[in-house]
């Protein structure tokens, strides 16, 4: 019987097997296709020490532009072993899930890798970060791709469909606009124990119903769609069914863009619950969007407790009314207000999004940022804002902030090089004529005055220790850049 070998690569969260791999098993399963699964986030991860794993998130994160020699032979010396260790007979493909632009760098260098093998198997790699360009290069993915033909099936967008043709001589089709046409993710063989939780990931839709000018979510998936919440429902009760597994995390960018679905799924899903022994433990939780009390009344709130709604993430981004209608998250300062009682009421915990020093961000929204952490922590206190993650704001090419019109408003430039007017790849380290004030020295004492003020209110912000590190780099990195202009 033919086989493929699935591929996770860093970063990626390390808590819970990857979906992505889930929906690819079912897809080979559907076309008589064995599996096995090497998880190359984990087992870097447990193989590299934590300075190691520390360059390498870097890395990942474009902060720095690479990685030390040294690491970069352990890394593909790790690869070779894991591959030979987890390697199926007859292998047909190799499918590595690039899950993001967070994966480009060590997608890059574990791909080239590869090409350079006289091997049995091909290459097929998809996934979000397929769309996205190398800030070192300014290459798209497929642009780099096509210049040293490294991938034999290279997936760009959604890859249900051309996987499907790939796997079956194409005789499959999907209808992408039906998302309850796709099969069930499949986890048989995963080792759960290898992960920090027991959970499964479930996706209810693709894309967004806002365009957030920070996010490229819109150039991932154009087109918002949803799943109904029967579907939905099914998906739980099967996995629930096989694995004993009761807690669910949504991979939406919103589980609540289509509100009558997402009440439908809630209202279904605590129905089974009374009448089912074996779905009473199952929670979920997701990624949510503010919305106005008219759009989602109690009963709403309601309904998601009884479905057991244990967590929600909100991409809040800023308390400032005036940055967030910039961005374009359409909520207001009472919808959070609203948002924060019903979640109180109903036991319903939040972990909250914040961006620091976002390009029209002044000092009175800073001062707004440090205000409303005040008046919120209150919620802080009860667990209602379990906790609340603060980053400072990156520019990430093909994204509406650096989109021709926003790039003539803002003139982003790097301070590598001042006279350097376009678009600065990933930077953390931009500045702007439109708004003087705000740039990297600034934003880096900004990030720090949220952190301290958050960390001295009690808001519980779990990787502290972490972003100081990131802080005191980014401080390093400016410093260097600012002594190179002036010995230039």
């Amino acid at each position: 019987m033919k086989s493929a070998l699935l591929v996770n690569l860093p970063k990626y969260d390390l808590t819970a097997t990857p979906a992505a791999i889930g929906i690819l098993r079912s897809m080979c399963k559907d076309h008589n296709f064995d599996t096995a699964t090497l998880d190359f986030n984990v087992y870097l991860y447990n193989n590299l020490t934590q300075d190691e794993w520390w360059k390498l998130d870097c890395w990942c994160k474009f902060i720095d532009s690479k990685i030390p020699k040294a690491l970069e032979r352990k890394i593909l010396r790790l690869w070779d072993k894991a591959v030979q260790e987890h390697m199926p007979d007859s292998c047909e493909y190799m499918m590595l899930s690039v899950f993001s632009y967070w994966t480009m760098y060590i997608a890059r260098l574990l791909i080239t890798h590869e090409s350079k093998k006289l091997r049995p198997y091909q290459l097929v790699v998809g996934g979000n970060g397929c769309i996205s360009k190398f800030p070192d290069t300014d290459l798209y993915f497929e642009e780099w791709n096509k210049q040293g033909k490294y991938i034999e099936h290279l997936l760009v967008g959604e890859a249900e469909n051309p996987l499907g043709k790939l796997l079956s001589n194409g005789q499959v089709n999907y209808d992408t606009n039906d998302l309850d046409s796709y099969p069930f993710p499949s986890y048989g063989g995963v080792v759960f124990d290898d992960y920090a939780e027991k959970k499964l990931y479930i996706t209810g839709s693709r894309g967004c119903v806002r365009k957030c000018k920070f996010c490229d979510i819109a150039n991932i998936w154009p087109k918002f769609r949803f799943r109904s919440g029967q579907s939905l429902v099914d998906e739980v009760k099967k996995q629930v069914s096989e694995h004993g597994i009761t807690t669910f995390e949504f991979t939406d960018s919103l589980i609540n863009g289509s509100v009558s679905q997402f009440y439908k799924f809630n209202e279904i899903m605590a129905n089974e619950k009374q009448k089912n022994n074996d779905l009473k433990d199952v929670t979920y939780f997701g990624q949510f969007i503010c919305r106005p009390k008219r759009q989602m009344p109690e009963h709403h709130y309601e309904a998601m407790y009884y479905a057991g709604c244990k967590q929600l993430t909100i991409g809040i981004e800023s308390f400032s009314n005036s940055v967030r209608d910039h961005m374009g998250k359409k909520f207001s300062d009472a919808d959070i207000e609203y948002h924060l009682e019903q979640s109180a009421y109903w036991n319903i915990p939040n972990i909250f999004l914040m961006i620091s020093g976002y390009p029209s961000e002044t000092d009175a929204d800073h001062q707004k940022n440090l205000k409303d952490l005040e008046k919120y922590s209150m919620y802080a206190k009860l667990g209602i804002i379990e906790l609340i993650r603060w980053s400072t704001m990156h520019l990430i090419p093909d994204t509406p902030i650096t989109s021709p019109t926003m790039m003539e408003h803002f003139k982003f430039y790097m301070e590598e090089n001042p006279k350097h007017h376009h678009m600065p790849t990933a930077s953390f380290l931009w500045s702007t004529p439109a708004n003087k004030s705000n740039n990297p020295k600034t934003r880096i004492h900004r990030w720090l005055d949220v952190l301290k003020l958050g960390d001295e209110l009690g808001y519980y912000q779990p990787k502290l220790a972490d972003d100081f590190k990131q802080l005191v780099k980014l401080s390093e990195k400016y410093k260097e850049n600012k002594q190179n202009l002036l010995y230039s």
